[in-house]
């Protein structure tokens, strides 16, 4: 596992309380800059509670019949 986190930058963020039911943390601005990512993007979480970490990584956007790319629809709460 060592070898994933080699190419990895750390960072320290807060929690920011988003609502009575969320939290949130920002991600710097220089980080989706990097990982080409875009406002309004969907992405994956993955949580391993043993290890204590959360995955982030860009969701995969769905193509329709016509091969044009579709957000997926995603509940939102």
């Amino acid at each position: 596992m060592d070898i994933y986190f080699k190419h990895m930058k750390n960072e320290k963020r807060k929690l920011i309380k988003f609502s009575n039911y969320s939290l949130c943390v920002t991600l710097p601005k220089w980080v989706i800059k990097e990982l080409k990512w875009n406002k309004g993007d969907l992405v994956d979480m993955k949580v391993d509670e043993e290890a204590g970490t959360i995955l982030i990584s860009k969701g995969k956007q769905s193509k329709n019949k016509k091969g044009v790319e579709k957000k997926e629809e995603y509940a939102r709460w």
